[in-house]
């Protein structure tokens, strides 16, 4: 689903899949171990030919939080109110692919007749998202990712569950997936950069993470 502001400008998408799907790609993404990124070129795809998929590895954070707000401060992103932190780790992403090496994929397909062409994405040093885990009944765990396309593997009785809601004034998904409960949506804050949340938390009810969500601030 395509996640958009309340002006209706694109922010990112999320995207719900069946842990029975069969599709090429959905079977590459469930074998990624932490910190492993592929390229994906499919001949025959009706759209979306070329695509990047990756697993980030976390990485502990040795720094305290306001250590990270200042990593991050082109995000400036939003943190829950009255929380005492138990651990932070951190995300660092992958290298894109260039045009002349997806080029180089379409010919590889169209020269030896294989419709799937993939390509390890070498790991590099940018931050792309945080783990921070609280000191709170009920284990509550934020996370925070600067990359905005995600796809979500539940079962077929997990997906009838997921439940649109609005937070902070944006589309957001709660459910719960192997008794972990999650609120998910995607803001832009005052730095225009649109940014994926997740609140996890061990059987709190939405209404319980819609409170925690909305008394986030910088």
């Amino acid at each position: 689903m395509d996640m958009k502001s309340q002006s209706g400008d694109f922010l990112g998408r999320i995207q719900m899949e069946s842990l029975e799907s069969d599709y090429v790609v959905d079977q590459i993404i469930r074998t990624l171990k932490p910190g492993d990124g592929k390229a994906i070129y499919i001949a025959n795809a009706a759209e979306h030919q070329f695509t990047q998929q990756t697993n980030y590895a976390a990485v502990e954070w040795e720094h305290g939080l306001e250590q990270l707000k200042a990593a991050l401060a082109e995000w400036q992103p939003q943190f829950p109110a009255q929380t005492e932190i138990e651990s932070i780790q951190v995300y660092y992403g992958f290298d894109n692919l260039t045009p002349d090496e997806i080029e180089a994929m379409a010919e590889e397909s169209r020269s030896t007749g294989q419709q799937v062409v993939v390509r390890d994405l070498h790991p590099n040093n940018k931050l792309v998202g945080v783990r921070i885990r609280y000191k709170e009944e009920g284990a509550l765990t934020l996370h925070i990712f600067g990359t905005t396309k995600s796809r979500i593997y539940l079962s077929e009785d997990e997906l009838s569950q997921v439940k649109p809601l609005r937070v902070r004034g944006a589309e957001a998904f709660y459910f719960s997936n192997h008794g972990s409960d999650r609120l998910i949506w995607i803001e832009a804050g005052s730095s225009g950069k649109a940014l994926q949340y997740e609140l996890m938390g061990d059987q709190q009810s939405a209404a319980a993470l819609i409170q925690i969500a909305e008394g986030m601030s910088i």
